[in-house]
């Protein structure tokens, strides 16, 4: 032995640097542990001190071999990550609404609704907002406003101000959504643009012609393929969503086909394990086969395809994480290893996360990974404890393949439901029939689509595009059948954030598929259901600009019914009351005059008042009182003891929810904590 050897060995023995650590999946869900504490802090850390500590933790579980260093250094270094990128991916979001010169080049035109939505990276601004130059602002414009392409670059006045936040207290935040992807607010134009020169840098180019690309492939569709069915056709290749009718998205969602429309691990897998198994047949088909494994040629021909329709379908989160996976198993193949396993899972994970912390707290990420987690998890499971029987003849292997289609649906179903109603408070009741049905023709579906997209260069693509409508609209119409059915739609009322953290660890716990994991995860489910079961139901609703909607005994009643009408359907989301009938209170059980409203609800008299002068006599008998265009004097403010909100109290909050059942309990609408985080700064908007 050398003197090195010696030495090594010496060091190993002494820091013990060879002793066993956490497991990659283990420590997966540790490093996503501490990307949500980076969310769920009360303020803006510093990503520096928390890099620092994770380093100091990785070196002691390095050289310590210390299980709970290595894991603590996992979450902090997760913290740290999304701290760092939320510095790095920071557009400059405007803080207060103000008037702009920008000028930049159209990214995106929206030509959906009433009004087109041009989307214009910023290069100049004038003046510049404190915030610095935005990087990225979308505005509207009427339809008679000039007509704009992808890529021009162009000058326009606009008001501009900060992105709309939660429509309800921890509700769906479309203003860190929005951050992150580089949009810094949101206005009107109140110019006609002029034509700027600006020189576009190589990564704005390759953006630009994949943009081009997609709406082009959407825009060939459109033309070539029947009405009826065009504007999902598109959506099913390019990812596209503009053009499908409202009707057919509520149906879809009501049957529990809605994940049809977020391309993800079934598109992708039905893309390229397709070329796939084409690619198989095709090239062992030819001479030079003999004797050699030709999987290994497809599954190169299979990367490429899913690389293809990944660039096409805009790259979401859930579908990087099916092209990860994707490529994960093509690899095997090459390799000759597992296709599939928790581990291939993981990793996707990691890598996801690695590039896009921020991903962890999207619906998106939650439920494309919940499923492929617990299809692989189950399906491991199977393959390994059924008796061993090989498929023969054709009738066998399309058997084999739509009972695995069936089992896929029932799973990924389970899967998501839970999330499904954490987020959105409603569920498909009948989601297993519908997809059972619909779910048999979808493959069909995806290999004309594919058959399409590939004849597309030659100008061939009318009909695959046709019999792709032809095997679309049955689809469609169990979707319908379904969605008519007596309770097709089952709601339930929000969750503290705190419960539904607690029961993603559980089931990401879970699928670790051990006997303590199994535990751990069923009790940590079983703590989240009992918090959800806990929450209060906040009944009372009074936005930032003094609109007051309630609901009582089933009846749901508003101040007024003209503004207002996405936050009231969050509301009655949140109620568990799912999509209601609002009326106004005027006309039903409020005492008005011309000086402001007065109604009971259960067992509370709420005074909505115009002015100062009358919060005294409000004070004197109600429990809540709402000076929704005034701000108290100090002495009223001191003097009432009635909850008093008025116009500097709803402004701060951002509007705010009472449960008034027994003791008043209050949470507003935008919180102090999300106010200190750089996609919640800035003046509300009115």
């Amino acid at each position: 032995m050398s003197v090195y050897e010696s030495d090594y060995g010496a060091v190993r023995s002494r820091w013990r640097v060879d002793a066993p650590m956490v497991s990659f999946e283990l420590g997966t869900i540790v490093f996503a542990i501490g990307i949500a504490s980076y969310f769920a802090w009360p303020t803006e850390p510093i990503w520096w001190w928390a890099a620092i500590l994770a380093s100091g933790l990785a070196a002691s579980a390095t050289f310590a071999a210390s299980r709970w260093s290595g894991l603590s250094a996992l979450a902090v270094g997760g913290f740290a990550l999304a701290a760092l990128h939320t510095q790095l991916a920071s557009p400059n979001p405007v803080e207060r609404e103000q008037r702009i010169t920008a000028t930049g080049w159209v990214s995106d035109v929206d030509t959906g609704g009433r009004m087109r939505r041009i989307t214009l990276d910023v290069t100049e601004a004038s003046p510049v907002p404190r915030s610095g130059v935005p990087e990225r602002v979308r505005f509207r414009v009427g339809k008679n406003w000039p007509q704009v392409e992808l890529g021009d670059a162009i000058t326009v006045d606009i008001v501009v101000g900060p992105l709309p936040g939660p429509a309800v207290p921890d509700g769906y935040d479309p203003a860190r959504r929005a951050f992150f992807q580089g949009l810094s607010g949101s206005g009107f134009a109140i110019s006609e643009p002029s034509t700027a020169r600006i020189e576009l840098n190589r990564i704005d180019k390759a953006t630009l012609k994949i943009t081009r690309l997609r709406r082009g492939l959407a825009g060939r569709v459109m033309e070539a393929a029947p009405p009826e069915t065009a504007g999902l056709q598109a959506a099913l290749l390019t990812g596209l969503r503009d053009d499908i009718p409202d009707a057919q998205t509520e149906a879809l969602r009501a049957s529990g086909l809605a994940h049809i429309l977020a391309i993800s691990g079934l598109h992708m897998g039905l893309v390229s394990f397709g070329v796939f198994a084409l690619a198989s047949a095709l090239l062992a088909l030819h001479p030079a086969a003999a004797g050699r494994d030709m999987r290994k040629v497809a599954a190169v021909i299979g990367i490429v395809a899913a690389t293809g329709y990944l660039v096409l379908s805009g790259a979401s989160v859930a579908t990087q994480r099916a092209y990860v996976m994707v490529c994960i198993a093509f690899c095997a193949v090459l390799l000759e290893r597992r296709v599939l396993s928790i581990r291939s899972v993981a990793v996707a994970a990691v890598g996801t996360l690695l590039i896009h912390p921020e991903a962890l707290m999207s619906v998106g990420f939650q439920m494309s990974f919940a499923a492929v987690a617990a299809l692989v998890v189950v399906f491991r499971v199977w393959t390994d404890r059924r008796p061993k029987r090989r498929a023969e003849g054709l009738r066998d292997r399309v058997t084999a393949f739509y009972g695995s289609l069936a089992g896929t649906s029932v799973i990924a179903m389970f899967a998501t439901g839970g999330f499904a109603l954490f987020h959105f408070g409603r569920f498909a009741n009948y989601g297993l029939l519908g997809n059972l049905a619909a779910m048999a023709i979808f493959p069909v579906v995806m290999g004309f689509g594919i058959a399409s997209l590939a004849l597309m260069p030659f100008g061939l693509e009318a009909v695959p595009l046709t019999v792709m409508s032809w095997l679309l609209r049955p689809m469609i119409g169990v979707a319908e059948w379904v969605a008519a059915l007596p309770g097709a739609v089952g709601h339930a009322k929000a969750a503290d954030p705190l419960a539904l953290a607690l029961y993603g660890l559980g089931f990401a716990s879970a699928c670790l598929a051990t006997r303590r994991s199994v535990v751990v995860g069923s009790v940590l489910s079983a703590i989240a259901l009992a918090l959800w079961v806990a929450t209060p139901v906040y009944d009372l609703r009074i936005t930032d600009d003094g609109r007051v909607s309630v609901w009582s005994d089933g009846q749901a009643s508003t101040s007024s019914l003209r503004a207002d009408g996405y936050g009231r359907d969050m509301f009655s989301r949140a109620l568990g009351a799912g999509d209601v009938e609002w009326a106004a209170y005027r006309d039903d059980f409020a005492n008005c005059d011309a000086l402001g409203c007065r109604f009971s609800h259960n067992g509370k008299t709420i005074s909505v008042v115009e002015e100062a002068s009358e919060v005294s006599e409000a004070c004197a008998d109600s429990d809540i009182v709402v000076l929704p265009d005034r701000s108290a004097t100090a002495p009223a403010r001191r003097k009432c003891k009635a909850l008093l909100l008025d116009y500097t109290a709803l402004r701060e909050s951002g509007g705010v929810h009472i449960a008034s059942g027994g003791e008043l309990r209050m949470r507003p609408i935008q919180s102090e904590r999300r106010q200190r985080r750089p996609w919640g700064r800035g003046e509300p908007r009115r």
